[in-house]
């Protein structure tokens, strides 16, 4: 793919756009416009001019093509010493499970609270002055959009997993365009877009302090979110408030409507079955899920992968770079962050083994889409070859055959034009 231009209808068709957004951000809302498509994905409009120039930057930032893992830089510069590498897990320094310091704060947020008392300890010790993440839409809060906190309020209004589409870098460059320092909580795959579009704007390096991710088991499409809400006999003009998780590990999915009535389904209810999460495309064929840049991830941390009542919330840290490693040092100090045991790696497997199954079957699942004469993604420095080789000769087969199947029922394949949103969703 190297050197070749794609039209974002072309990334759009062929289902490799993971709508972060940040297209819309570099070619102008006048240009590019994110909306709803008949799909149920956040995906671009093309709807003005996108010059060559700006559609060469899309194509070498979006993530969706191109994803870059962890390089050790043998330079002055470089950290020191160079973090352990696992080649399924990642860069890491400092390693441990957890939770919110503040009980209120690991009650309501999700899981033990670990990104929002991170945000509330950068913003309490002015190390930065907002965090750009998303939130539930206030007029439509069924719907997921991209937010600034800059106070503790604000945070936690935003606290709580958003499933579904969401578009956190619509306007990335407004955002630096402020010229103060703030920190971006989000998908493993927004900040490889960051990442990437750091090689073309240095105000990156210079404004963004820290990048905190979670595990991500993939993206929803907005059908999967209005499948609930139509369960309850509502409609999404009719819908007050919708919270995914929280209040209580993992919480409830509650559902609110404007004439008051309070709907609520289990955690399990929702994700138990994997074959209704109705993940987008791209995301089975996701390179890091994890987080290899970002500088500090954090995981459920349940055994086997699921909740099996509801309790205390925790989470699993990993710092992945110097700057991670100390921000959590201070966390913890400050009290913002509790640590209550070492994690390892068997923990890591024992908790979110899905995402080393995952990490195992990418080469066959893109040897699949390369044999179809499709646009296969540049995933680098990703340790995809190794992952592969742990795994067996059987496996890598089922996992290219499997590929193969979807790829001949057309499972990629998006409608072009994109079908703008409606008032009740697709």
């Amino acid at each position: 793919m190297r050197g070749e231009v794609h039209r974002l209808e072309t990334i759009v068709a062929q289902g490799l756009c993971i709508g972060c957004g940040l297209c819309q951000s570099i070619a102008g809302k006048a240009n590019v416009r994110m909306a709803m498509n008949a799909e149920g994905g956040e995906r671009p409009v093309v709807i003005g001019t996108v010059a060559e120039p700006a559609l060469r930057l899309i194509n070498a930032v979006c993530p969706g093509i191109h994803c870059v893992g962890y390089v050790h830089q043998d330079s002055p510069e470089a950290e020191q010493p160079p973090p352990q590498v696992h080649p399924i897990w990642g860069p890491t320094r400092l390693m441990f499970t957890g939770h919110a310091g503040d009980p209120q704060v690991r009650f309501h947020a999700s899981s033990g609270g670990a990104l929002s008392a991170l945000a509330l300890h950068l913003l309490k010790s002015r190390e930065v002055d907002f965090i750009l993440h998303v939130a539930a839409s206030k007029d439509r809060p069924v719907r997921t959009v991209n937010t600034l906190s800059f106070d503790s309020a604000q945070v936690i209004e935003a606290s709580g997993s958003r499933y579904g589409p969401a578009a956190p870098l619509t306007d990335f460059k407004a955002v630096l365009d402020r010229g103060r320092p703030f920190a971006f909580i989000g998908k493993a795959c927004d900040i490889s877009a960051i990442r990437n579009y750091a090689a073309s704007d240095p105000r990156v390096d210079e404004l963004l302090r820290y990048t905190l991710n979670f595990f991500c088991g993939g993206v929803s499409k907005f059908s999967k979110t209005m499948d609930y809400v139509r369960k309850v006999g509502l409609t999404e003009s009719n819908v007050a408030h919708l919270r995914y998780r929280g209040d209580g590990c993992p919480g409830p999915m509650v559902i609110k409507s404007h004439a008051g009535a309070v709907h609520t389904f289990s955690y399990n209810e929702m994700w138990e079955d994997e074959n209704r999460w109705e993940l987008q495309f791209r995301c089975k064929i996701c390179p890091d899920s994890i987080g290899d840049l970002a500088d500090i991830t954090v995981a459920d941390v349940w055994p086997g992968g699921k909740p099996d009542t509801e309790g205390l919330g925790f989470n699993g840290f990993i710092a992945r770079t110097v700057r991670g490693e100390r921000l959590l040092q201070a966390a913890v100090r400050d009290g913002a962050i509790k640590i209550t045991e070492d994690l390892g790696y068997d923990g890591l497997e024992l908790a979110q083994g899905s995402h080393m199954l995952k990490k195992q079957a990418l080469t066959s699942r893109l040897a699949a889409m390369r044999d179809a004469g499709l646009i296969v993604p540049e995933f680098d420095h990703l340790r995809l070859r190794e992952a592969a080789a742990m795994s067996d000769e059987a496996s890598r087969r089922a996992n290219y055959e499997g590929m193969r199947d979807r790829l001949q029922r057309g499972d990629n394949l998006e409608p072009v034009p994109v079908v703008l949103e409606d008032q009740d969703g697709p």
